[in-house]
C-alpha cells in the first residue's frame, strides 16, 4: 500500500472515533508500528491531525478555507461557554477591541449594554453591536475581505493604532507550544499583532481544538498572550499547553462544558 493511500486510510479511522492508537492503526492497516509513526509525523507536520503520546487525535476545528457563516457553527457550545467567561473581564467605561475571528462575534452576542468602546475589524461585530444604545463602536474600515467579513490592511491597522485599548479579545487558528499563534494569512495577522500591541492586555478566545494546531503564519508567541480562555471539553488535549502558559504567569480560564454549557471560576 502506498504511503498516500495508507494516510488517507489513517485520516479516515482517527476521524471516525476522534482518536487512534498506533498500535490499532498498524493492526487495521496490516503494517509495522513503526510505519504508522512515520505517516502521523507527516499528517501532523501539514496539519491534518495532532499526534499524541501512542496515536494521535483529529484536528476538527474549523479549517482555516471557510468562510464566517461555517466558521460560526463550529464548536458552538464551547465558543458560547467561552463568551461567557470572557464578558466577566469587561468593565463599564472600558476601550476593548475584539478581531474577526467567531470567537469574538459570540463575545459581541453576550456583550451587555454598558457604556463602552468597542474597536473592531469585524463587519459581523459591527452589526451585533448596532442596538446596544451605550456601547460606542468604532469600525477600523480597511480592505474588506469579504470571506472572513474582515477588514484588513493599513488603514485597519492605523485604526487600531490610535486608541489607547485596555483589552484586545482575539481568537486564532492553531495554538503550538514552541512557535506560539498563528493565522490564515499576513493580513489578518498583521492586524491582530496592532491591536496586541495597542493594546494593554491580550486575551485569547481558544477553544480546545485550537490547541496543538497550526495555520499558516506564526505571528506571535505564547509570551504575548496575557489570558487564555478556554473550555474543558478536551483535557487531554489542551493539559500541556496550559500547564506551559501557567508556567510563563498566562492566566488561564476554563469553561466548563457539560449539559448546561456552565462555567467556572478562574484557575490562578
Amino acid at each position: 500500500m502506498i504511503a498516500a493511500v495508507r494516510q488517507r486510510k489513517i485520516l479516515h479511522l482517527v476521524a471516525s472515533s476522534g482518536s487512534a492508537r498506533v498500535i490499532d492503526l498498524a493492526r487495521s492497516l496490516e503494517v509495522a508500528e513503526e510505519t504508522i509513526r512515520r505517516d502521523l509525523r507527516s499528517l501532523s507536520e501539514r496539519g491534518k491531525l495532532v499526534r499524541t503520546h501512542g496515536g494521535a487525535l483529529v484536528v476538527d476545528e474549523a479549517p482555516s478555507g471557510l468562510g464566517y457563516s461555517e466558521r460560526s457553527q463550529s464548536q458552538l457550545i464551547e465558543k458560547r461557554a467561552i463568551a461567557e467567561l470572557a464578558v466577566r473581564l469587561i468593565e463599564p467605561g472600558d476601550v476593548i477591541a475584539l478581531d474577526a475571528s467567531s470567537s469574538a462575534c459570540e463575545l459581541a452576542r453576550h456583550l451587555p449594554d454598558l457604556p463602552l468602546t468597542v474597536v473592531t475589524n469585524s463587519l459581523m461585530v459591527c452589526s451585533l453591536l448596532a442596538e446596544r444604545s451605550r456601547v460606542e463602536t468604532v469600525c477600523t474600515g480597511g480592505v474588506l475581505d469579504s470571506r472572513s467579513l474582515a477588514f484588513v490592511g493599513m488603514r485597519a491597522e492605523r485604526t487600531l493604532s490610535e486608541f489607547n485599548i485596555r483589552r484586545f479579545f482575539f481568537s486564532c487558528l492553531g495554538i503550538d507550544g514552541q512557535r506560539g499563534i498563528s493565522e490564515e494569512n499576513d493580513r489578518h495577522a498583521a492586524v491582530k499583532l496592532q491591536a496586541m500591541e495597542s493594546a494593554h492586555r491580550s486575551v485569547l478566545l481558544a477553544d480546545s481544538t485550537k490547541f496543538g494546531a497550526a495555520s499558516s503564519v506564526f505571528y506571535a508567541g505564547l509570551e504575548s498572550i496575557d489570558v487564555v480562555i478556554t473550555d474543558s471539553a478536551r483535557p487531554e488535549r489542551t493539559r500541556d499547553l496550559l500547564d506551559a502558559m501557567l508556567a510563563r504567569q498566562i492566566e488561564v480560564r476554563v469553561a466548563q462544558i457539560d449539559a448546561e454549557s456552565s462555567v467556572d471560576s478562574p484557575q490562578k
